[in-house]
């Protein structure tokens, strides 16, 4: 097994966005309750057969099957309607034909929708639509192959951007609809699960499979979108960051993993992964990538990952930061003026009358401190606005600096 052949399931993944798209069209026209008539110079009639892919369960006969036609050029939609017979058969009659069009057949089942996308030159050819029973345990879904990629690692910040990127295969004849209701104790839930390292941020998530939704679920997500018979990808990428020059990360792998991967670029020799098993190094694309590797990885048991010898920014990265940093301005700027103001308040009260030192003492502390604190507001105020700083920091820590330059702020008149 090759890096190169693990990855070209999930270079396919876009392919599967077209059928995204007609999908998408085609829940707009039944939403908007009305049929749109495609325009084209020539009909066809197609017809074919549903069958049920589940081993030993009855044809489905007397259900609805839709057959929509995209045209993307004009944006419409044609949606025709027929009803399989005893024996499974449809046929749509007088289906006009779009010049570059889409054709997508729906059909709903057991609670699942199937649907699938046909060429324009497969429509005069009888068409074979599978269906398959349902079943709710996720036993039947295992994960063939899994990989860590290490996209980036910006040491300056100690953040790693990772894409993962998953093969999975439910090798049975039903399809596995979560049940997303009736959920009392953890051994209910049967939906896909994911987990994340602490402080993952930016979690994006595709997948091939029909519909469902990502949702957060506990130190990771979810997610709830049924499994057919077949192959199937999910890929995900997200953002972890690090301590020092080390990171740990407790992969669960909660459906487990015929084989798990990490790769890094060759460019992070340095880098250790344990406990997993160092491979060759693989090339893809003209760039060399470390690999690290655990095979037959038991559901639920995963593998706490320690990432060591990490990149670690430079002298200049580490002084910029530090410079840039909201906690000097708020915290270390202020002392240092206060120190220096301490300084000056010295050797004024040595220069000053024996009568006037008390009053002096009083007056140069609260104005220095008043000019820190407006200084300090100044700077949340522009970290904010820059982005720099979230809305649940800033809020109250502005409130905070405020309470404390009101209540050093003379009364008027005073």
């Amino acid at each position: 097994m090759t890096f190169h052949s693990f990855l070209h399931p999930a270079w396919a993944l876009p392919l599967a966005f077209p059928l995204v798209l007609c999908l998408l069209l085609i829940t707009l026209a039944l939403h908007s309750g009305t049929t749109v008539s495609a325009q084209g110079s020539e009909t066809v009639k197609v017809e074919g057969v549903a069958i049920n892919g589940t081993e030993g369960s009855p044809i489905p006969a007397s259900f609805p099957v839709s057959l929509h036609t995209i045209d993307p050029v004009a944006g419409r939609v044609a949606t025709y309607n027929a009803t399989t017979d005893s024996q499974g058969r449809f046929a749509f009659e007088e289906v006009s034909t779009v010049a570059g069009g889409s054709y997508v057949l729906v059909m709903d089942y057991e609670g699942m929708r199937y649907s699938e996308l046909l060429e324009s030159d497969d429509l005069s050819d009888p068409v074979e639509f599978a269906v398959f029973d349902i079943t709710g345990d996720i036993g039947v879904v295992r994960v063939q192959r899994q990989a860590m990629i290490i996209a980036d690692v910006d040491e300056q910040n100690r953040e790693i951007q990772a894409l993962e990127v998953l093969s999975l295969q439910n090798g049975s004849d039903r399809t596995l609809l979560p049940e997303l209701t009736n959920i009392t104790n953890p051994a209910d839930i049967n939906f896909l699960r994911f987990s994340l390292p602490a402080g993952a941020t930016e979690l994006s998530v595709q997948s091939s499979l029909p519909g469902g939704d990502t949702i957060p679920m506990g130190t990771g997500f979810a997610v709830t979108a049924p499994v057919p018979p077949g192959d199937h990808e999910v890929t995900y990428t997200y953002r972890f960051p690090y301590e020092g020059d080390a990171a740990t990360f407790n992969q669960r792998l909660i459906q487990g993993a015929e084989e798990y991967q990490v790769l890094a670029p060759a460019s992070l020799s340095q880098m250790q992964v344990s406990p997993l098993e160092p491979r060759p190094r693989v090339d893809v694309g003209g760039v060399s990538y470390l690999v690290w590797e655990a095979e037959q990885v038991p559901p639920g048991q995963g593998v706490v990952l320690h990432f060591s010898r990490l990149p670690q920014p430079t002298l200049t990265q580490r002084v910029v930061t530090y410079v840039t940093s909201l906690e000097l301005w708020l915290t270390t700027i202020p002392v240092v003026l206060a120190l220096a103001l301490v300084a000056l308040l010295l050797w004024a009260w040595f220069r000053a009358p024996r009568s006037g030192r008390r009053a002096l003492v009083v007056d140069t502390v609260g104005q220095s401190r008043r000019q820190s604190l407006v200084q300090a507001v100044a700077v949340l105020d522009e970290r904010y606005e820059g982005g720099r700083v979230a809305d649940e920091e800033y809020g109250p820590r502005r409130q905070e600096l405020l309470e404390q330059l009101r209540q050093l702020t003379p009364p008027a008149g005073g």
